[in-house]
């Protein structure tokens, strides 16, 4: 017998399968499953890509369980999932609920708690048996995502702007942004689509140095300073209106870096962000508890500045989650082999450290 996890989000879609000791038997990967953003049809044939390789050897119908963490769950289209689910030759009936129960269980195996989450976006829950029971932000970068990486993307994106304009560019932040927006304009070919390196999708740099976003000969940003500031921010300014706001986002890590050097830009930036995120927990979760609180997203999961301060802020004990699909595979497994509170600890551990 086999159960199966499924860790959907908006960029990647990732499949476990687990036998009933808890072995890793099959995995599959493939893009993004969340149906708010890429429509039901599209992500289930993505989570159908995924669960193949998963599934590669055994037979489907001796899944006895599964559970599926689905970011944007709410616009899900049942019919049609469910019609991908039977044409994989699966024939449990898998628990499809959101990502918060899962990211919570990527960190602990206790039933109670807290998750705070904080990749492009934002959001914390008051987790109950497992299931979140009360939920702050998650309301979206134009109106809420308070702390994401959008938000400390688009606080870099202004602290450059505003620096450049009054004919500051001496910060590292601020350079950090302007050879950043400089390579993607670079990168941006006739329809504005990035030339992408076709070894692992990652953007092509011409041998940049990434880290500092100099250019590897004497030291020095190549054509930095800008001769007018202003220009440079107007520049930017065209640059960010002309594509998603979601891609702003991409400039957070800039911000842990820049932070890390000393500069104070980023300094600032990083301490508002961790009060914001503190406060988002603050809402759902009670004075002087003392159950877990479970840091999930690339904010937080990444050793940096921000994980740091808002550790500090959170002033109560603290994991980092592990492997979502992990996760939704133990959940799985919890209620398909009716494991005791003792049972499920040791499958936990020995499931979300090998993943």
């Amino acid at each position: 017998m086999y159960v199966l996890g499924l860790d959907v989000g908006g960029t990647s879609s990732r499949a476990l399968l687990l036998d009933a000791s808890g072995r890793r038997i099959g995995y599959g990967r493939a893009p993004g499953g969340n149906p708010a953003a890429h429509g039901t049809g599209t992500a289930a044939a993505n989570i159908r890509q995924a669960l193949e390789p998963a599934l590669l050897g055994v037979d489907p119908a001796e899944v006895v369980g599964a559970v599926v963490g689905m970011a944007g769950v709410g616009a899900l289209d049942r019919a049609v999932f469910d019609r991908m689910w039977a044409s994989a030759g699966l024939r449990c009936v898998p628990a499809v609920t959101g990502d918060l129960g899962v990211a919570f269980a990527a960190g602990t195996a206790e039933p109670r708690g807290t998750v705070l989450i904080a990749g492009t976006g934002a959001i914390a829950a008051r987790i109950e048996d497992g299931e979140p029971v009360a939920v702050s932000d998650g309301l979206g970068w134009l109106l809420g995502d308070q702390g994401s990486g959008f938000w400390l993307g688009r606080e870099a994106a202004r602290a450059a702007v505003r620096g450049l304009s009054r004919g500051e560019s001496d910060g590292l932040l601020t350079r950090l942004v302007a050879e950043e927006i400089r390579d993607s304009d670079g990168r941006d070919g006739p329809d504005g689509r990035g030339v992408q390196d076709s070894r692992d999708g990652h953007d092509v740099r011409d041998g940049r140095d990434v880290q500092d976003g100099r250019d590897g000969r004497d030291g020095r940003a190549a054509g930095w300073p800008p001769v007018d500031g202003r220009a440079e921010a107007i520049r930017l300014v065209v640059h960010a209106q002309g594509h998603s706001p979601l891609e702003l986002a991409r400039l957070a890590p800039l911000v842990s870096r820049a932070a890390a050097a000393g500069d104070p830009d980023a300094l600032k930036i990083v301490a508002t962000a961790a009060g914001l995120l503190c406060a988002t927990v603050a809402e759902v979760r009670q004075e002087g508890e003392d159950t877990p609180i479970v840091l999930a997203g690339s904010v937080l999961t990444s050793e940096g500045p921000v994980c740091s301060a808002v550790r500090d802020g959170l002033g109560a004990p603290t994991a980092l989650a592990g492997d979502g699909a992990a996760a939704a595979a133990w959940l799985a497994a919890k209620e398909a082999f009716g494991l005791d509170r003792e049972a499920a600890a040791r499958l936990h551990r020995r499931i979300l450290r090998e993943a």
